[in-house]
């Protein structure tokens, strides 16, 4: 399972494509899927973002590193050819830089598409030290619509075409390393993930797989099938020590 496709900062996707130092780190995380006889309809999950990752090293401020956190919805387990909806955090020792307007010891999130052609995605919104963030992706006369709200505000909202059935759900928290290093990110959890099915499939919940550090008491259904809730799936600290280049 790889996810290294995904999570460009908008404001660096044409830069970091061009960039010969491109290097990228790759933490911990989980993904379910396919179901049986049927695709995903919705999803909904909440994070509280953990302290911005410690022990960061940038030796070119032209090339800033910068960390992304996400869960995504898709037609594939990580086809560079499918859409990936993924609503995104982003974090950067220099948060200006990569188009976020947040402090720079806070997330920034915005509602984002990966597509073959490249990255469609919202402005960013800061994140408030210790505010949840609460995500909803849905699909809705051949579109995937992405709600992002905090405080029971909607801060960003993504609306695109649907490719193919939503078959995966899975997660990332990765590194572009740029000229540095991306340190140590806390362990975090994602919270009240809910998958809706266009039809029961009793056997959904063996789906789930868990990358190493991640843990989980597993899915569980109350409606034979169609619906799948976890109260959370724990991320454990990572120092991205997997790097790609």
């Amino acid at each position: 399972m790889r996810y290294s496709y995904t999570a460009v900062p908008l404001a660096l996707a044409a830069r970091a494509a061009a960039t010969t130092a491109d290097a990228w780190a790759f933490g911990n995380g989980f993904y379910t899927g396919p179901p049986t006889n049927a695709h995903i309809t919705k999803a909904t999950w909440s994070l509280v973002p953990p302290a911005v990752p410690s022990g960061v090293t940038v030796k070119n401020t032209d090339d800033e590193v910068w960390v992304s956190l996400w869960i995504g919805l898709s037609s594939t387990a990580g086809d560079y050819d499918a859409d990936l909806y993924q609503p995104l955090l982003n974090w950067s020792p220099d948060n200006e830089s990569q188009g976020c307007p947040a402090d720079d010891d806070e997330w920034c999130v915005a509602a984002s598409t990966y597509t073959p052609s490249g990255q469609n995605g919202q402005a960013y919104v800061t994140v408030p030290t210790d505010t949840q963030v609460d995500f909803e992706v849905y699909v809705e006369d051949d579109k995937v619509v992405q709600v992002v709200t905090m405080n029971g505000k909607t801060v960003s909202k993504e609306s695109d075409a649907l490719d193919n059935p939503l078959l995966y759900l899975y997660s990332g928290d990765e590194c572009y390393t740029g000229s540095g290093d991306c340190g140590t990110l806390q362990s975090y959890s994602w919270n009240n993930i809910t998958i809706h099915l266009s039809a029961a499939d009793e056997t959904f919940g063996n789906t789930v797989s868990l990358y190493s550090g991640s843990s989980t008491n597993g899915f569980s259904t109350s409606d034979g099938g169609k619906t799948w809730h976890t109260d959370a799936i724990k991320i454990s600290k990572d120092t991205f020590a997997d790097v790609e280049a």
